[in-house]
């Protein structure tokens, strides 16, 4: 890790092709959006791509495809981050371009007012999609109060009401060096790299990084329930099913990627078994740890038939309550094992991979190697430990499930899975 005004920088180099990625990741995201303004960290990295220092949006988009560059904004619930892609000999001139986006965007009242306009499209998408819909649903639901329970997107009222002045001051507070992890990967040596990183971020006030929210201060309510999305006129049931975990880095997560890998992450584990290759109830079902800085969302899904919608949520129920009660066996341990370190070259076969890696890592508090040396933490993990973990954090009894489907079709199934009340709400009602 490389100090630069306070920012941290990763450095991969990789001298094959003569390409350079960088990353400029701000902590903070969706998570800072106030109360009734959710989308506003959304709103604020949309905007500010959209025109920069001397060139209004036409023009900087002008001046990326004229240097076969791509600068993008990409804004999550604990990160923005500002991504660019360049020639090594360009490198210098995307780099001023990225520059004038963190220090200098336009936020002009024009493209503000079109934005405001377009982001209810996306609502529209999401309705149209069921599994969109689902995810969407699950996210409000699984932990009502949660600050990573709150919208990202935004909903049509909080969307119609966020401010111009606010994105500008959402914007301004994350992009301040000591708020910042940067990497930068591909042709260039370290000095290059801590060159680059000077660059961007030179404009940049050396103002306090904004105070991170709290994320594990919260206790979710107790017991099952369902939470069931009436679409009209449905064939399938795309299915949720989980509940509050603990965050991605802690002291089990090798143990609960284990767990996770063999029961819901590869063709040969229970679920898929059990729901694809035995009762052809739905093409793929899958289980994981959501990853983020705070305790986020143990989740499994999938999408079955209408009619068998029940007997899923039944079985999964009881699958999971099996798996919490008595973890895996020694030979699932064992092959879990050897598919995660099997697979992880391929997530760090290239310097932009790693990169990506150490950043997200960093973005997280957690060592900037933290993936990469999963392997060695996975040595150590036996099925006594998978069991142990199991029981600290799988929590079948409070199981919410989010069903999109039809009620009149799937409701009845759905109250005799033993998931709990369930609770029929208008799939355009988020």
């Amino acid at each position: 890790m490389i100090d630069v005004r306070g920012a941290r920088l990763f450095v991969e180099s990789s001298f094959d092709t003569p390409l350079v990625w960088f990353e400029v990741c701000a902590l903070g995201g969706a998570v800072d959006d106030p109360p009734g303004l959710e989308g506003l960290a959304r709103h604020a990295g949309m905007l500010a791509r959209r025109g920069a220092g001397a060139r209004d949006r036409a023009a900087l988009d002008e001046a990326l495809d004229g240097l076969g560059a791509a600068l993008d904004v990409a804004v999550g619930r604990d990160t923005i981050t500002l991504s660019g892609l360049a020639l090594t000999r360009n490198l210098d001139a995307i780099v001023d371009l990225a520059a004038d986006i963190l220090a200098a965007p336009r936020f002009e009242p024009a493209e503000h007012e079109r934005l405001l306009r377009e982001t209810p499209q996306v609502l529209d998408e999401i309705r149209d999609d069921d599994a969109s819909l689902a995810t969407r649903w699950f996210d409000k639901e699984c932990a009502p109060g949660h600050p990573y329970a709150r919208t990202s997107i935004g909903t049509a009222a909080s969307i119609a009401r966020l401010p111009r002045d606010a994105a500008i001051a959402a914007w301004r507070a994350a992009f301040v060096p000591r708020n910042l992890v940067i990497g930068v990967a591909g042709d260039v040596d370290e000095a290059r790299a801590r060159a680059v990183a000077a660059r961007l971020i030179e404009r940049l006030p050396d103002a306090a990084p904004p105070t991170p929210p709290a994320l594990d201060r919260f206790t979710p309510p107790a017991g099952r329930r369902v939470v069931l999305v009436d679409k009209a006129d449905r064939t399938q049931a795309q299915l949720r099913l989980g509940h509050l975990g603990p965050r991605w880095g802690g002291d089990d997560t090798p143990a609960l990627l284990l767990l996770e890998t063999a029961f819901g992450g590869m063709f040969s584990s229970r679920l898929m078994q059990e729901i694809r290759v035995k009762r052809g109830w739905s093409y793929g079902a899958g289980c994981a740890l959501r990853r983020s800085r705070g305790p986020h969302w143990l989740e499994m899904w999938m999408a079955t038939a209408i009619d068998v919608a029940g007997d899923a949520v039944a079985l999964t129920r009881a699958l999971y309550a099996d798996l919490a009660a008595h973890g895996l066996t020694t030979d699932e341990v064992e092959f879990a094992r050897g598919y995660l370190v099997g697979s992880m070259p391929f997530h760090l076969a290239t310097a932009r991979q790693r990169m990506q890696l150490a950043v997200r890592d960093a973005s997280f508090g957690l060592p900037p190697d933290y993936t990469a040396t999963l392997p060695d933490r996975l040595a150590a993990i036996g099925a006594d430990d998978v069991r142990a973990a199991a029981g600290r954090h799988l929590r079948p009894d409070d199981l919410v499930t989010v069903a999109v489907t039809t009620a009149a079709e799937a409701g009845d199934a759905l109250g005799r899975a033993g998931a709990g009340p369930v609770q029929v709400v208008a799939h355009d009602s988020y």
